[in-house]
């Protein structure tokens, strides 16, 4: 009779340690990252009244005859399933929504910790830091400025190595791109020859440049339609004509020409035929079949009723070639000219009398899509001339408006004005200019047996020898999944199941005390036999 007691005051203590377990997750349900426990209970040696008997011939088996002698603790088992997700909108917030836990420096005696917590902040000194706890990660980069996530991890400090400011960096490539508008008219007079600049722009492109000390410089880009050539009608040529200009510099070479087949896709060179007349009267108009090569040109006139005059024809060199005639018909004129072409040119029907002259240029121009602009400011900066390589090539035309834009490197000076992080634990850094630059990348910690940490309070566990090997991986590497940003894990705690557990725990503690009253009552009886 004895042991019932014991037996009964074991399970009392037994349900008080399950319901403490119950207790602590229900007080944490609002913990971030927190891991409900759960008690594992098992049962005490049994007093053997009687062992066991194997049958025999003439009797059968007999089972052992034994008597519990109560319950104990097995176990208090942590749930490591993942929480469910809050959203907090706060850029430095990060939820792990898998495998892996923070790991973060234990300022006593500089060994890891690990956590689950989120809610990371920046020191006055830098430090990334958890609760307190400053956060490990990588942050050492390559010659190529990209940060290296093998080797040892440290703790983060996105001041460190001069990161808390950005030094300026002059421009040195500029990249255009965008649509001229191919319906625009045309001012020039052949492909590289613009004439007068029109006084308003069919296109104006703007762009900011720095020189070495990090002062700025306003750059315009204004656009002409200069030419239209139609010598291969299956391809015409369209030509524009560009200016640079800054009000605080000077831009060497400040203007250039550039061409699109067709298509609207850039060209590098084109061959242009143009035919024009000097010297003449009552001469309206000229028209070729263009894209001459070398061999005949013929020029069909058109001649007036009366009058002596001359036809000179001349090619791109100069060499010139004359025709003379008093006729009063229709003459075709064949000249054998040198680096042309055949192509027909009829004349008015009002040729005046005396010497007209037709100049036909055929020559390929050559342009370069990829300028490079020398920018000297002026006296009053105190820095040297810089160059600017600029790259064209993305630029076509079509029947739109939208303009083209530049878009330059280098920038000014800045400081570091706020973090971010990213789903593979990157920690990108604002600054004030508007560039942003990788400051560190977070760690994740994976264990083979991850329920075999222990919980050091703070949101903190701690490796055992029954965690197992720890590895350490960019976050989406090794097992672990990308992090949630602007989020943070919420406590695993299943309320519904705590209070369910908390009501059976409640029922055995009363049961277990009726056992010991029982007893208790049978020992009274005895005692008051006479």
């Amino acid at each position: 009779m004895m042991s019932a007691f014991f037996s009964a005051v074991s399970g009392l203590k037994s349900q008080t340690t399950g319901l403490n377990v119950i207790a602590n997750n229900i007080s944490n349900v609002n913990t971030t990252g927190y891991k409900s426990s759960r008690v594992s209970f098992s049962d005490l040696l049994s007093q053997t009244l009687s062992s066991a008997s194997g049958s025999t011939a003439t009797t059968g088996g007999t089972n052992p005859i034994q008597i519990g002698l109560g319950v104990s603790v097995a176990s208090t088992d942590t749930n490591m399933t993942t929480g469910s997700t809050q959203a907090t909108g706060v850029a430095t917030d990060v939820a792990i929504s898998g495998e892996g836990f923070f790991v973060v420096e234990n300022g006593a005696d500089g060994s890891y910790l690990y956590t689950r917590q989120g809610d990371m902040t920046v020191d006055e000194d830098g430090n990334l830091t958890v609760n307190g706890y400053k956060v490990c990660g990588w942050a050492t980069v390559n010659a190529n400025g990209e940060i290296i996530t093998t080797g040892d991890i440290d703790t983060i400090n996105v001041y460190e190595n001069n990161k808390k400011s950005m030094p300026a960096s002059m421009t040195t490539a500029a990249a255009f791109s965008g649509t001229l508008d191919s319906t625009s008219t045309a001012h020039g007079t052949g492909l590289t020859t613009i004439g007068t600049v029109p006084d308003t722009a069919d296109g104006t492109s703007s762009m900011t440049v720095y020189d070495a000390q990090g002062n700025a410089y306003s750059l315009t880009a204004n656009w002409y339609k200069c030419y239209v050539d139609s010598s291969d009608a299956d391809n015409p040529i369209t030509s524009w004509y560009y200016e640079v200009s800054s009000s605080d510099a000077t831009i060497t070479p400040s203007s250039g020409y550039i061409a699109f087949d067709a298509n609207g896709d850039i060209v590098d060179t084109a061959t242009a035929t143009t035919v024009s007349s000097a010297g003449t009267t009552g001469y309206a108009s000229a028209s070729a079949s263009y894209n001459a090569a070398a061999g005949n040109y013929t020029v069909t006139v058109t001649e007036p009723t009366t009058g002596n005059y001359v036809i000179t024809l001349q090619d791109a060199a100069g060499n010139s070639y004359a025709y003379n005639t008093t006729s009063t018909t229709n003459d075709a004129i064949t000249f054998d000219l040198t680096g042309g072409g055949a192509f027909t040119l009829p004349a008015t029907t009002a040729l005046a009398t005396g010497t007209t002259v037709f100049a036909v240029a055929a020559d390929t121009a050559s342009f370069t899509t990829t300028p490079t602009l020398t920018v000297t400011p002026d006296g009053t900066v105190g820095t040297a001339a810089f160059t600017v390589a600029c790259d064209l090539g993305d630029i076509t035309t079509g029947n739109s408006t939208a303009g083209v834009t530049a878009t330059p490197d280098g920038y000014a000076a800045g400081t570091l004005s706020g973090i971010a992080i990213e789903a593979d634990g990157t920690i990108v850094g604002t600054y004030s200019n508007g560039q942003t630059q990788d400051l560190a990348v977070i760690s994740l910690a994976v264990f083979t047996n991850d329920e075999g940490l222990e919980k050091t309070g703070s949101n903190m566990y701690a490796a055992t020898s029954n965690s197992g090997t720890v590895s350490y991986y960019v976050a989406g590497q090794g097992g672990t999944s990308a992090l949630s940003t602007g989020c943070l894990e919420m406590s695993n705690v299943d309320l519904a199941q705590e209070f369910s557990n908390m009501m059976i725990a409640q029922r055995a503690y009363q049961a277990n005390s009726k056992v010991i009253s029982t007893a208790d009552e049978m020992l009274q009886s005895l005692i008051s036999m006479r």
